[in-house]
C-alpha cells in the first residue's frame, strides 16, 4: 500500500491515495494547522483532494484539526467508531475509571510535561458527526464504506474504548495508538503512554496480527514489524500503571470517568 506519512510534532498522520482522491488518517493538535497544510503541500495534496477522514480515536493529537479540516472541505466524510461520538462532540478526552500511564517513569515524565506545556489540555475543537458521516460499529472493509481499497477497519480498544486501526491487504497497518514505538527508553515496550484497559490493549495486538498485519505504522514512532508486538505482549503490568488521579497532568474536564 502506498502510505504517505504526514509527520507533525508528535503525531504521524497518513494519506492513502485512492482513485483521484486521498484518504486521511488522523490529524494533529489544534495548533498544528500551518505545519499540517505545509506537509500536504509538500506532497502536492490539497484539502479539497481529501475524500475521507478516518480518526483512530477521539484524542487531541489525533482529532485536533478535524473540525477545521471539515470546515475547509465539508465534502470530506468523517469516519470513526460510534464510541467516539461523545468525545468528538465534547472535544475532550474521556477516560474510564482506572485509566493511567503505563509505568511510573512515563507518569513522572508526563507530570512534568503537564506542568510546563500549557497547550497540553487534552481538549480540542468539537467535531460531532454530521449527516453523511460514518459512525461505525465493530469491523468493516473499506469497500463497505465506499472506499475502493483492499483493506479493513478493525476495532482495537485498550488505549481508548473507541480505538480503531486500518489493515490493508498487503499487511500494512495504520494502528493509531493501538501500538507505538515512542519513548522506548522509558520502558514503553511498544505501548502508548496511557491506557484505559491494558488487557484489552494486548488483545488488540493479537487481533492486529490475526487480521493480517505485517508492518505496524503507529501514530507515534517509526514503523516496525508485527513480530515486535508478539515479543512484548504482557511485559507491562497493571500494578505498575500510574492512575491519572495520582498526577497533576490532566485538567478536571479530562478526568471525567464513564
Amino acid at each position: 500500500m502506498h502510505l504517505i506519512a504526514i509527520k507533525l510534532k508528535l503525531t504521524n498522520c497518513f494519506l492513502v491515495p485512492h482513485g483521484t482522491s486521498h484518504l486521511l488518517v488522523d490529524t494533529g493538535y489544534e495548533y498544528e494547522w500551518d505545519r499540517f497544510t505545509q506537509e500536504l503541500a509538500n506532497h502536492r495534496v490539497r484539502v479539497k483532494d481529501i475524500s475521507h477522514l478516518i480518526l483512530t480515536h477521539a484524542h487531541d493529537d489525533h482529532a485536533g484539526l478535524a473540525a477545521r479540516l471539515l470546515a475547509k472541505n465539508p465534502a470530506i466524510v468523517l469516519v470513526a467508531s460510534r464510541l467516539a461520538a461523545e468525545g468528538l462532540a465534547l472535544g475532550k478526552h474521556l477516560n474510564v475509571a482506572g485509566a493511567g500511564y503505563v509505568n511510573r517513569r512515563v507518569g513522572f515524565l508526563l507530570s512534568l510535561k503537564g506542568r510546563f506545556d500549557k497547550r497540553w489540555t487534552h481538549t480540542f475543537p468539537p467535531c460531532p458527526f454530521r449527516r453523511g458521516d460514518l459512525a461505525i460499529d465493530g469491523d468493516c472493509t473499506l469497500r463497505d464504506i465506499g472506499i475502493d481499497l483492499d483493506g479493513k477497519i478493525i476495532s482495537t480498544p485498550g488505549h481508548t474504548r473507541d480505538s480503531i486501526s486500518l489493515v490493508f491487504g498487503d499487511g500494512d497497518a495504520i494502528a493509531g495508538d493501538a501500538a507505538a514505538d515512542f519513548l522506548r527508553w522509558a520502558g514503553t515496550k511498544h505501548c502508548v503512554i496511557s491506557m484505559n484497559d491494558l488487557d484489552a490493549y494486548y488483545e488488540s495486538w493479537r487481533k492486529l496480527a490475526a487480521s493480517g498485519a505485517r508492518t505496524i505504522f503507529p501514530a507515534h514512532g517509526r514503523p516496525f514489524p508485527v513480530a515486535r508486538l508478539h515479543e512484548d505482549i504482557g511485559r507491562q503490568r497493571k500494578e505498575h500503571m500510574v492512575p491519572f488521579s495520582a498526577t497533576a497532568t490532566l485538567p478536571p474536564a479530562a478526568l471525567r470517568h464513564h
